[in-house]
């Protein structure tokens, strides 16, 4: 996992439910992660290196995957342009999906996602890479997402939306079902997204309403 704070920890530690409650099969390695301050260790899981280290160490092994992890709400889209300094192929991103959630049939994933517990993806949903979905997230049928999106926990994505990359939607955040959502934009918790959003923004309220450019 390159990362070690927030998300990073959540995603290992449900991880850690799957493989002890529902029989996952694969295994938590550790994290890479360039703060020292935190020692050698995250929840007792090991700091195996730094972020720049991981993939000379370890990707020798083909049974070893990696995940993404080191974006913050307001810098989606720079943490993920740090993304090609790592080197590593994007084949060998691992997708983890908790046992809990419900992916439909019909669903079509990219590399290096991570699907918490209890999230829903409808039919005939697409979704590219490094797309993270906090637990009980709803993705309705029919919506096709880009790259490097983060959804916090309770939010809710309507059906034939057409997403781009670099989304963040914050707790409990709505997007109606039918519209277009572009590239590096910030929904507020709780807000409701009523109509389609251009590119650079973030929008906050009920109906969300623009704040600023970003």
């Amino acid at each position: 996992m390159l990362g070690g704070i927030g998300t990073a920890v959540n995603i290992a530690e449900q991880m850690q439910d799957a493989i002890d409650n529902y029989g996952l099969k694969d295994e938590f390695l550790g994290f890479a992660f360039d703060n020292e301050n935190f020692g050698e260790e995250i929840n007792e899981y090991p700091i195996l290196g730094k972020t720049r280290e991981v993939w000379d160490k370890y990707g020798k092994h083909k049974d070893v995957y990696f995940m993404y992890q080191l974006y913050r709400p307001d810098k989606i889209k720079e943490r993920a342009g740090w993304l090609p300094e790592f080197k590593i192929p994007t084949e060998r991103f691992y997708n983890f999906i908790h046992p809990t959630a419900l992916i439909s049939k019909s669903v079509k994933i990219g590399f290096g996602n991570a699907i918490q517990a209890g999230t829903v993806l409808g039919a005939n949903v697409v979704m590219g890479n490094h797309n993270t979905f906090n637990s009980t997230v709803l993705l309705g049928h029919n919506t096709t997402i880009g790259d490097h999106n983060f959804f916090a926990a309770h939010s809710l994505i309507g059906s034939n939306i057409q997403m781009g990359n670099y989304v963040f939607l914050g707790l409990n955040a709505a997007l109606n079902n039918m519209i277009t959502i572009g590239d590096n934009i910030m929904v507020a918790m709780g807000s409701n997204v009523i109509k389609s959003l251009e590119s650079n923004q973030l929008v906050m309220g009920t109906p969300a309403k623009k704040i600023k450019n970003i």
